[in-house]
């Protein structure tokens, strides 16, 4: 050490800097395609154009395409409230103007969308044919979270410009092109390199996050969900062979922040060749996968045997979950549901407000339905009904953790609700059908701020007709507690 200090502060010429030792080559430079210009530059503006339509960016990022504004937005509003301390000029700001007890209501029922996967650059990693595949009929991938990909109303043109414009961004091979697949790497199966792969998965601490289907890897789901959000992205890596290329999955392993920087995804410091027996445990293990589950029955749960008010159902279902997407038309962000959105049309379907809910949806013979009444050859009212479609969707879309299983196919019908989100349980569906059958009642005192014309505080309150099911068109004359001027703060703001 001394020699070595002495060396380095003589006043020689300095030596040589050693060069680093070259780094391999990613695996994806097999799989580059050198696109034709014109194509690549229409595939780009085509698919971007699919994407803003669809409304990909509500919830995701999408490489450098706008991202819809917070209100908008599924993540930045929850992301946003949810980490807001008290000390916070913005918490500080936002209690003043609607109360502490709001904030903290909107804090405490945060639970879905603090993160969904970022798909900047995704076919870098992804094989466009997975993509395409997978935005024409969406399943659950990710064991520990409890949102899923929305069923949107893609057509076949929109899946072909959705995954031309990630193959163009990667500059990979068009799957609808004619650009001939680069020849993949064969695995042969070896008993032994896929124990030891095992091994390995556990002692590098792979199974933090991840599942292998069913397979038992040494941790707990509770344990798993304590990662956080790494694990809620995390996926289940019995698909890894229909998501990504062999020698993919090694560079991935090897130093995930080369093809997705930013990435969640820890550079564990694994050896390429122990990457590779990682690889080969995750394409030849067997899953141990549960038998599918039988199709759904759309039975209804009993009703409570109780009186139900309307404050409750809002309090516990409609206004807490449904809402999301069907607000009133004054609200700045109308939802997917009340609008449109995700391809589909608008239903005109708002639940903010007991008024608003009962103004029905149009529909045929150009007159206002009721989703809270049984329409002719129905057997219940449209609104449990699309609640008890969601659960059939879940066989698909919402595996729980060491449940996993074959995915049903995709049946392309109407969505249940609520999109995206586990379904709603027997004991809330069991109120709102008691809610229901003792005549929809309403509000029986004013709710809400005067004057306030987005979000929860939005006022709400007793109607002309305030008892039935049936379509009643808003009042007009506006009620007086419809017709508040806003706050001060909010004049000033204007």
């Amino acid at each position: 050490m001394l020699l070595a200090s002495a060396c380095a502060c003589s006043d020689g010429p300095a030596p040589t800097p050693v060069e680093a030792p070259p780094r391999t080559p990613l695996a994806l430079e097999r799989y580059h395609v050198q696109w034709d210009a014109d194509a690549r530059t229409e595939a780009l503006s085509e698919g971007r154009a699919v994407i803003e339509r669809l409304e990909c960016t509500r919830c995701h990022v999408v490489d450098e395409i706008a991202a819809a504004g917070r209100s908008e937005h599924c993540v930045s509003c929850h992301v946003f409230l949810d980490g807001l301390p008290r000390d916070d000029r913005r918490y500080r700001t936002i209690a003043s103007r609607y109360g502490e007890d709001t904030i903290e209501r909107y804090q405490r029922n945060i639970e879905h969308y603090l993160a969904v996967p970022d798909l900047t650059g995704i076919a870098r990693r992804l094989r466009p044919e997975f993509i395409r595949d997978y935005v024409a009929a969406p399943f659950d991938v990710r064991p520990t979270m409890h949102e899923t990909m929305v069923r949107i109303a893609a057509s076949e043109d929109d899946v072909r410009a959705i995954t031309r414009y990630f193959a163009a961004v990667a500059e990979v091979r068009d799957p609808f092109g004619e650009t001939s697949a680069s020849p993949e790497p064969e695995l042969a199966r070896d008993e032994s390199r896929i124990a030891r792969g095992r091994q390995l998965f556990q002692e590098r601490g792979c199974n933090a996050c991840h599942y292998v289907g069913n397979i038992r890897l040494g941790r707990t789901e509770e344990q798993i969900r304590g990662a956080g959000i790494p694990a809620r992205l995390a996926p289940n890596l019995r698909f890894v062979r229909e998501r990504m290329h062999a020698d993919v999955v090694v560079d991935w392993i090897v130093d995930p922040q080369r093809i997705a920087p930013g990435t969640l995804m820890p550079n564990l410091r694994v050896r390429r060749e122990d990457a590779e027996l990682i690889r080969d445990f995750l394409w030849f293990a067997d899953p141990e996968l549960e038998p599918m589950p039988p199709k759904d029955e759309f039975v209804l749960p009993p009703a409570v045997q109780r009186p139900v008010s309307w404050e409750e159902v809002k309090e516990r279902v409609l206004g807490r979950v449904c809402v999301h997407c069907h607000m009133n038309d004054h609200e700045r962000d109308l939802g997917p549901g009340n609008a449109g959105g995700w391809g589909w049309p608008s239903e005109r379907v708002h639940f903010r407000t007991y008024e608003a809910l009962v103004s029905g949806m149009p529909g045929i013979e150009d007159r206002q339905w009721s989703y809270l009444e049984t329409w002719e050859n129905a057997s219940m009212p449209l609104l449990l009904e699309v609640m008890l479609r969601r659960r059939d969707e879940e066989r698909r879309d919402h595996v729980l953790p060491f449940h996993d299983h074959e995915r049903p196919a995709y049946t392309d019908h109407e969505p249940g609700m609520p999109m995206g989100l586990p379904s709603i349980p027997d004991d809330e569906i069991a109120l709102v059908r008691a809610w229901i059958e003792q005549g929809c009642p309403g509000p029986t005192e004013i709710t809400g701020m005067p004057g306030i014309t987005d979000g929860f505080l939005v006022p709400d309150g007793p109607i002309a007709v305030n008892h039935g099911c049936g379509v009643r068109v808003p009042m007009d004359p506006r009620p007086e507690w419809a017709s508040q001027p806003p706050p001060e703060w909010a004049r000033e703001e204007r």
